[in-house]
């Protein structure tokens, strides 16, 4: 089998650590850019070429992209904070990566997008996803755009924050009512399916969602999440209007701020699918609860 190399954007990330190893694993050859030095420090993930550099810097993914066939694309942020920008990453950081590929003569394209996502957004990260994805859908390449659901797993920056509340806060903050529906997809799954989209034709072209078998309220996640760590927390809804007075001031106070404006729109928003995608490759995918216990207790 011919041996091709693939390039990882964020590829010390959360999503990007499991998705090098799924690539790894298969035998692919991996290299990923990383805008630090000493990746995978915990000697966890070894065989990759590691080129440091940032999205923002194009000469450095000239560097990156020498010899490269193919293109996984998962860099992204949650919060704007004073140096980075939706806009100035997920947009001109997408523009940057797709002409660096099309300069390399790169064929295939795999971009990591967010459901929700959509044209006439209401949030500024979602309106930025779509203005990212609109760019990738006109380069002329071979493209793929997947967007997950919440994805959980070790070291994730959402179940992993609310078990350690669990375990130290006698309850656990509900945004409003707790209604709004999610469906987490297990960071593995997101993995296997990136692995065997990337190397099929059928998926070009193609938006795919990627969510969960089970379609949760957020009230029902806080309360799962509290099982895990064995402290059964009370739940307590805040009002909308206290949260988005405490956002503002957050944003103007924090040079990261853990709330803001922008996440209370998406956290009213119900981010489901009604697609199953998996059934391409026969992935069955996880269940919250069940993997939930295997890293959090």
């Amino acid at each position: 089998m011919e041996v091709i190399l693939i390039l990882v954007t964020g590829c010390t990330g959360f999503l990007g650590s499991a998705i090098v190893k799924s690539l790894l694993e298969s035998g692919h050859k991996v290299r990923g850019l990383a805008r630090h030095g000493g990746p995978f420090k915990d000697g966890s993930i070894t065989g990759i070429d590691i080129v440091h550099g940032s999205i923002l810097e194009p000469e450095t993914l000239a560097r990156a992209m020498e010899g490269v066939e193919k293109v996984i694309h998962l860099v992204g942020i949650l919060v704007e904070t004073k140096g980075q920008t939706f806009s100035g990453v997920h947009l001109q950081g997408t523009k940057n990566v797709l002409q660096a590929a099309k300069d390399a003569n790169v064929k295939r394209y795999l971009q990591m997008s967010s459901m929700g996502t959509r044209p006439h957004a209401t949030s500024k990260y979602h309106q930025s996803k779509w203005l990212a994805e609109e760019a990738v859908r006109s380069s002329g390449l071979n493209i793929t755009i997947l967007r997950p659901s919440v994805i959980f797993g070790p070291y994730d920056e959402f179940t992993t924050m609310f078990a350690k509340m669990a375990r130290y806060s006698p309850v656990l903050p509900l945004i409003g009512a707790g209604e709004n529906m999610m469906q987490p997809v297990w960071v593995e799954d997101v993995a296997q399916f990136v692995n065997k989209a990337l190397n099929d034709q059928q998926t070009f072209d193609k938006t795919y969602e990627l969510g969960g078998p089970e379609q949760l309220t957020f009230k029902t996640i806080l309360t799962e999440i509290s099982k895990a760590t064995n402290k059964r927390r009370a739940i307590l809804p805040i009002p909308l209007p206290v949260l988005r007075l405490q956002a503002g001031l957050l944003e103007k106070l924090h040079p990261k701020p853990p709330l803001t404006l922008d996440q209370l729109i998406m956290a009213q928003e119900d981010n489901v699918t009604k697609q199953h995608p998996w059934s391409l490759y026969n992935i069955n995918p996880m269940h919250f609860a069940e993997k939930l216990r295997s890293y959090i207790s």
